[in-house]
């Protein structure tokens, strides 16, 4: 009976791993030291490359973001009390060292953080599998639209955009009243003041099959950058 107990033990385990029950789904997180700050206008993201046999089942690269009301973009001199909060939450998961299973995109969601849309192009095209160096601009000038540009690739100065789920003809990273004020902009954190910051988090992105959702990556801060006067 002992013999017969752990026969059938072994085919079971066997069968387990026939059927992938164990596969775990990872995909590497993008090394905060890839990334370059310049004040709050700039930043530089090295993307690795991403092996798309060992990771078959990755998808893109996405940045996430969400906008800010006040009148500093340091967190510590809580200028914006749900900036304070929401880098706070996320940080723990930024941690390559920390193993928490909470998924990444639950905690954007329930922050209501968007995903970063390029004008024109896809999140494919300008953060590519196989890598490159991507730059992000907040140019000081009023009027001047934020941009990102994607070195030796002819993509250059491609405007970015807000996604949110609004008819409002306005999705771009421009600081005006009607941004500041109309509750229609879901991705705003009004908490007063005059000048709007963005933060930005950039992940990998995959799919598991099995259930039907997504995967990411842990999150890596970029920066928190200024929007221009309209």
């Amino acid at each position: 009976m002992i013999k017969l107990y752990k026969l059938l033990t072994f085919f079971l385990f066997c069968g387990f791993i026939s059927c992938g029950i164990e596969e775990y789904y990872y995909l590497p997180q993008v090394p905060a030291s890839n990334i370059t700050e310049h004040f709050n206008t700039e930043a530089e993201i090295i993307i690795p490359s991403i092996n798309q046999t060992e990771f078959y089942y990755f998808t893109n690269y996405a940045i996430y973001y969400k906008l800010y009301t006040g009148e500093s973009p340091y967190i510590d001199t809580g200028f914006n009390a749900d900036l304070r909060s929401d880098y706070n939450a996320i940080f723990p998961y930024t941690d390559p060292i920390n193993l928490s299973g909470t998924s990444i995109e639950s905690i954007f969601t329930s922050r209501n953080y968007n995903e970063l849309l390029f004008e024109g192009e896809s999140s494919n095209s300008m953060l590519p599998f196989s890598g490159g160096i991507l730059t992000i601009v907040f140019p000081t000038a009023p009027g001047e639209q934020p941009y990102a540009s994607l070195r030796d690739t002819p993509r250059t100065n491609i405007y970015l955009n807000r996604s949110i789920n609004d008819p409002s003809p306005d999705r771009s990273l421009l600081n005006s009243p009607e941004l500041r004020t109309n509750e229609r902009n879901t991705d705003v954190s009004r908490r007063g003041g005059n000048e709007v910051y963005c933060s930005m988090y950039i992940v990998a992105k995959g799919n598991d099959n099995r259930v039907f959702r997504s995967i990411f990556s842990k999150p890596t801060h970029i920066n928190i950058f200024k929007l221009p006067e309209q």
